[in-house]
């Protein structure tokens, strides 16, 4: 008996969605159209066959507790698989419908009309953590296509266009895939020549070589207030690509990277920092001034101060706080006197 789980290379316990994963990746590297081993390629589809479908993987992994020597399996087909009739297994629709996605991996944008392009920009902005405190302007730098404005977006010198022989004016055409033998399974795929049109220009716009957009270059301003929100995309309208047929713009998307500090950790919204102070300030209380990005913030430690953080509120970023976190300083040498003194402390505390 074949070990169907071997053969995917998945744990016995693995669930459906891990089962097809690993089928659609496996599928994808022994198709024989791809130039994939058609033996291997059986193996992997019965085993795919067997392991996604519920009764027979019940039946498969209680017969292979008891032994393979208790027959084959019985719930409608031979194994291991007839592959003279091959069709029979593609007659379900999660086979069928699983096939159609990996071919369409195969030769992409064959179903569907493929889109001019995600019209929206994604910009990334690093920032340093002082100018997200303060606020900063900054100036960005970024090329994005327009419509070409030689051929009005169209692609073509003289705005007309002839019939595109290749899918000879559909726009689409079809392509098939003789999947082992016996069976020959068929789709469409846009026309690489007309990118779906169905024409083509007459005469290719010599500014654009008939993509029906240009790039062009922009600068733009944008200003951060103080403790903005880092983490919120800035959206800025209509100055991200344009589509040369429809003239549709879309929009710049910058997403905000604050660079590490060496002071100040950021969690969240929350900034956290450290100081370190003496178990006699513990003991008598200190206030202590920490520098807070040309401001002076006071930390105050109350006489017998037993947490290890304070919070101070609304200063952190977007709205966070301020965590600040006491280390105990470690006193390294004790003098003879020093000894004496704290002797004296202990008892007067205790008492």
């Amino acid at each position: 008996m074949e070990d169907y789980y071997q053969i995917l290379g998945v744990p016995e316990n693995a669930s459906e969605e891990e089962i097809k994963k690993r089928f659609r990746d496996l599928a994808k590297k022994y198709h024989p159209d791809r130039g994939g081993d058609a033996e291997k390629f059986k193996k992997i589809l019965e085993a795919y066959k067997v392991l996604s479908d519920k009764k027979l993987r019940e039946e498969y992994d209680r017969k292979r507790k008891l032994g393979s020597s208790f027959g084959g399996f019985n719930y409608g087909y031979d194994f291991p698989f007839n592959f003279g009739n091959f069709e029979d297994i593609f007659k379900t629709e999660d086979i069928s419908s699983l096939f159609k996605d990996i071919f369409e991996d195969f030769w992409p944008f064959t179903t569907k009309e493929k889109n001019f392009e995600t019209l929206d920009i994604v910009l990334d902005l690093e920032v340093n953590l002082e100018e997200v405190i303060k606020g900063t302007i900054k100036n960005i730098n970024y090329k994005r296509k327009i419509a070409c404005y030689n051929c009005d977006g169209t692609g073509s010198e003289n705005k007309n266009f002839i019939k595109c022989e290749n899918c000879k004016g559909s726009g689409k055409v079809r392509i098939r895939s003789n999947i082992l033998t016996g069976f020959i399974f068929e789709t469409t795929k846009i026309c690489s020549n007309c990118k779906g049109r169905g024409k083509i220009p007459e005469k290719i716009c010599s500014i654009c070589q008939g993509r029906g957009y240009i790039t062009k270059e922009e600068n733009i301003t944008i200003k951060l207030p103080s403790n903005f929100n880092p983490r919120e995309v800035i959206k800025i309208p209509k100055m991200g690509d344009q589509n040369p047929s429809t003239k549709k713009y879309g929009d710049l998307l910058i997403r905000i990277f604050i660079k590490p500090h060496h002071q100040f950790q950021i969690k969240g919204k929350d900034l956290i920092t450290e100081i370190e102070i003496s178990p006699i300030d513990l003991i008598l209380g200190k206030n202590i001034k920490i520098d807070f990005f040309s401001e002076k913030i006071d930390v105050i430690i109350p006489p017998g101060f037993n947490q290890d953080q304070i919070k101070i509120y609304n200063k952190g970023i977007g709205g966070g706080d301020l965590i600040i976190k006491i280390k105990i300083k470690p006193i390294k040498k004790l003098t003879k006197r020093a000894k004496e003194l704290l002797e004296e402390l202990k008892k007067e505390i205790e008492e």
